[in-house]
């Protein structure tokens, strides 16, 4: 689920793909849904395909969101596609207060989600294994990745790692990103973006000394 390659990063902090699965969750469901169609690479089908949303188009993106937990697929239906939609613009918001260094915006944010949608963990027991999750057990699919998404988020801001939450500095990119890089230096989300941002400025650079 998550969007970085080993071929985009060298030195990498460990996220782990199932204990934090509400980052990479959060980071698709921003890029796959709220995310304007100016990026280098188009993104994969989306709400923003289609008028008003057509669930047709959302429904396989969503599917690939959640692909890192079979249950919730299986679940999922076009009737859950304005509650992710919600969720999304709202991770949305989350990231641009991050982008704009205000921290306490960002957890006055995550504070409201997990106020209507508490994490309670819970013990559960998936291919002979037990499993922490931190849901309701009953809690229906917006409602449960709400609470998967806006705890895991808590954890990183918790934990110091607000640094690597960032939004791609390419004018006209507006995608989020997790960085693992060990410095957490990055800028850009894919290195697409980030040599057009090399290119733009080296043209800039040669046209001026041509003048």
């Amino acid at each position: 689920m998550t969007t970085l390659s080993d071929a985009e990063v060298t030195s990498q902090v460990h996220f782990d793909s199932y204990l934090d699965a509400g980052v990479f969750a959060s980071v698709e469901l921003v890029n796959r849904l709220t995310t304007r169609l100016d990026t280098p690479q188009r993104p994969p089908p989306s709400l923003n395909d289609a008028p008003a949303g057509d669930p047709v188009l959302a429904l396989p993106a969503l599917a690939q969101v959640l692909a890192i937990d079979p249950p919730s697929v299986a679940q999922l239906g076009a009737g859950d596609v304005p509650g992710f939609v919600a969720l999304a613009r709202e991770l949305r918001a989350f990231f641009a207060d991050v982008h704009a260094h205000d921290i306490d915006a960002a957890a006055a944010r995550l504070n409201a989600l997990l106020a209507k949608h508490p994490a309670h963990p819970h013990l559960a027991k998936e291919h002979g294994r037990w499993r922490l999750h931190h849901h309701p057990v009953e809690a229906a699919l917006v409602p449960m990745w709400t609470a998967i998404c806006a705890e895991a988020l808590a954890r990183v801001i918790g934990t110091g790692q607000v640094a690597r939450l960032g939004t791609c500095e390419r004018p006209g990119c507006s995608r989020v990103f997790l960085d693992v890089s060990k410095n957490a230096s990055r800028r850009f989300c894919t290195t697409t973006c980030q040599n057009r941002v090399k290119v733009a400025a080296f043209r800039r650079r040669r046209d001026s000394t041509s003048e």
